[in-house]
């Protein structure tokens, strides 16, 4: 049955243009029977449509298949996919690319990660990225990205896309228990190696701060901030007046993330700091406005507002 089944499953997943990597996981995680035939062959025994004999033998391939399938996928994992799948292929050819170095590695090139690449790249710095999604480096390599297949919390393949001579880690993976966990092996490994950290939320900031790191950059920060600053002038405020109120929350509330963090901890304390902090921020904004209003305004705008 398994046989079967995984054959026609990697021709389908041929006819899909899925990847060798994504084809063996593919067909090796389905290749099993469901564990719905229980229940269809508990009703097949009930209604005496196959002997008793015949349901407890199907039953018996059924429980079997399911339980080699794991068995098959760490085959794959530990034996297959290292000499045939994508993986070693990357790790040969961009070893020999990255013995120059670049200054800077970033590990996950999902949304957030590829932002940051395209905006480095546009600027005349290239970077060697870190993904473990097989599929996306064989895009990456495409457009002309030097990218390594792997788990960038494990140090062999750090080292091997050049942390030892790089300025700098951009650890933007989209899950924080990774981030913290590269972080945390980067930092003993390679000390000289200057972190900076995408954070999810502010919890995450926090956390992040617990383990010294000291670029932290909070996800949906900024740019909640760059959608508030264009609905200030969309409601008639100046271009360079809203800039300017937007750098300076910026930098009050970074101000304010460190003050608090010691008080996290503490759920009444962290409440009232906080809102100690954010009438502070409100009146140092209002300050902002009343000391400088429209200062250099007209060097953003030529149509008063």
């Amino acid at each position: 049955v398994i046989v079967l089944k995984t054959i026609v499953l990697y021709m389908t997943g041929k006819l899909a243009r899925l990847s060798f990597d994504q084809n063996m996981i593919f067909m090796l995680g389905l290749g099993q029977v469901g564990e719905f035939a229980f229940v269809l062959l508990a009703f097949i025994a009930q209604l005496q449509i196959l002997t008793a004999e015949w349901s407890d033998m199907m039953m018996g391939a059924t429980a079997i298949s399911m339980t080699v399938t794991p068995l098959m996928l760490l085959l794959n994992e530990r034996v297959i996919l290292p000499h045939f799948g994508t993986r070693e292929a990357i790790l040969e050819k961009d070893a020999d690319e990255i013995e120059s170095g670049q200054s800077v590695i970033i590990a996950g090139f999902g949304h957030f990660g590829s932002t940051i690449g395209r905006f480095l790249r546009a600027n005349g710095v290239s970077a060697t990225i870190l993904d473990n999604d097989s599929d996306r480096v064989e895009l990456l390599r495409k457009m002309g990205f030097t990218v390594f297949y792997g788990d960038a919390t494990r140090m062999e393949i750090l080292k091997s896309a050049g942390a030892d001579t790089a300025k700098i880690l951009i650890a933007a993976i989209d899950s924080p228990e990774i981030n913290f966990d590269l972080v945390e092996k980067t930092k003993t490994a390679f000390p000289g190696l200057r972190v900076m950290v995408r954070a999810k939320s502010r919890i995450d900031a926090y956390d992040l701060m617990d383990m010294g790191v000291e670029d932290i950059y909070r996800e949906s920060f900024d740019t909640s901030v760059r959608l508030g600053v264009d609905a200030l002038v969309k409601l008639g405020f100046r271009k360079h007046t809203a800039v300017r109120a937007g750098q300076n929350f910026i930098r009050y509330d970074e101000e304010a993330l460190k003050r608090l963090a010691v008080h996290r901890h503490d759920q009444e304390t962290y409440l009232f700091k906080s809102r100690e902090e954010i009438e502070i921020q409100e009146q140092l904004l209002a300050e902002d406005r009343e000391i400088i209003p429209h200062l250099q305004d007209h060097s953003w705008d030529q149509e008063k507002r």
